[in-house]
């Protein structure tokens, strides 16, 4: 008997799942670096988000960027099969970076396993994001924001309650694994399997076109994180786990801009896809716009509650005096509004399929925060890794919205041809 379809989601829906789940993941990372931190101490919170900055890079080749791709496919170019053969074998490449990446990082043989288990909890986030992306292409955005909360709550609450009780960060990441894996198959299969076949079609002329038509992404998009791990990287060189934990607290306010404009825009990129098909040049713009607004609006708010009260609120939090950052604080926020806008342009040039255009302004963005790194860190410590990455995502920003005023300018200009 064929299981029976579920309804698809309404917009209210699929907004509130997306939020909570984007709210959950977003979250996350500050609860458990703060489990970390207040039970293990500031070095262990600093290797912990030295594994965590590993584990980021590598997701960009475990996802190779197609979600994107895959949401934006309205027209089925491509089935699901395609989508879930590749990333079978591009988690599998993401698993082997980790471990490489983790014994480099590694100062112990203890070390490396903590920051490759820690790490490898990301492999669940780049796994699931293939049935995500698939249930939100289908009309079924609430069902994935559902599934991807649970999965996310079931594992940030799992780790937590066992790094307090074991106090430490090799076995309640094993476990914590072990958890993570077990939910993520009770959560996302299931409603999946009642939307579209489940098996891998391992199309070798798919998946080689698939990956060729996501290459400039993923290349982009494992830059992009790149630019935001690199101060994390710098640090690891230049400095000691005790300035990687101050700076893993520090950047926390960044996130909250990240999170503000990813909940207004990304249940719009279907939509916006659809718009672009049609070439309605307002409507496209009115996306953007909304997005670049809820992108200032959240710098703005952020911007003065760091000012008035972010410093005295972390150290309360983290129970670690912060004080002494107040710059630093003020200048990661502007570059998370930065990095913020940089995402929302980023949507709209991949939307318009000008992934070449997106790589070239990442590359560009790489180049200048490694050698602002290189010069300011060494001699400005966390000040010199704050203005690195406010410099980069402004450079970014700047590149992206350049691109996209002349893409559709020369569109503009073919239709009316």
């Amino acid at each position: 008997m064929t299981p029976t379809a579920p309804t698809p989601s309404s917009v209210k829906s699929d907004f509130f799942w997306n939020t909570a789940w984007s709210m959950m993941l977003a979250a996350s990372t500050i609860i458990m670096l703060l489990a970390v931190t207040r039970s293990a101490g500031l070095a262990a919170g600093g290797l912990f988000s030295l594994a965590l900055a590993i584990g980021q890079q590598f997701q960009t080749l475990g996802m190779y960027e197609v979600r994107t791709y895959q949401v934006t496919d309205v027209e089925k170019r491509f089935a699901f099969g395609d989508y879930l053969a590749l990333r079978f074998l591009t988690v599998a490449a993401m698993a082997i970076g980790i471990v490489a990446l983790s014994a480099l990082r590694g100062t112990s043989p203890a070390d490396c396993a903590a920051l490759a288990l820690i790490a490898s909890l990301k492999l669940f986030d780049a796994f699931e994001d293939v049935f995500y992306s698939e249930l939100q292409r289908c009309g079924y955005l609430a069902l994935a924001g559902r599934a991807g909360f649970i999965r996310s709550f079931v594992t940030t609450v799992s780790f937590t309650a066992l790094v307090f009780v074991t106090q430490d960060l090799l076995t309640s990441a094993f476990l914590c694994f072990c958890v993570s894996f077990a939910t993520m198959l009770l959560v996302f299969l299931p409603p999946s399997r009642r939307l579209f076949p489940l098996r891998p079609h391992w199309s070798l002329s798919a998946i080689r076109s698939l990956s060729l038509a996501c290459l400039p992404l993923f290349l982009a998009s494992f830059i992009a994180i790149y630019l935001a791990n690199a101060p994390r990287f710098a640090i690891d060189r230049f400095l000691d786990h005790d300035q990687q934990g101050y700076f893993a607290i520090i950047f926390m306010p960044a996130f909250a801009i990240n999170l503000a404009s990813t909940i207004v825009f990304r249940p719009l990129l279907t939509t916006m896809a659809k718009i672009w098909l049609r070439r309605d040049f307002s409507r496209f713009w009115a996306i953007i716009r909304k997005g670049l607004a809820a992108t200032a609006g959240a710098f703005l708010l952020v911007a003065l509650l760091t000012d008035l009260c972010g410093a005295l609120l972390l150290g309360f939090v983290f129970d670690k005096d912060v004080s002494v950052f107040r710059w630093e604080l003020f200048i990661l926020v502007l570059g998370g509004a930065m990095n913020s806008a940089s995402v929302i342009l980023y949507y709209a040039l991949t939307t318009m399929r000008l992934q070449r255009i997106v790589f070239i302004g990442y590359l560009i963005s790489a180049v200048t925060v490694s050698f602002a790194l290189v010069f300011f860190v060494p001699t400005l410590a966390l000040y010199g890794a704050a203005i690195s990455y406010a410099l980069a995502m402004t450079v970014l920003s700047l590149f992206f919205f350049a691109a996209l005023l002349i893409g559709v300018r020369t569109h503009k200009k073919t239709k009316s041809d």
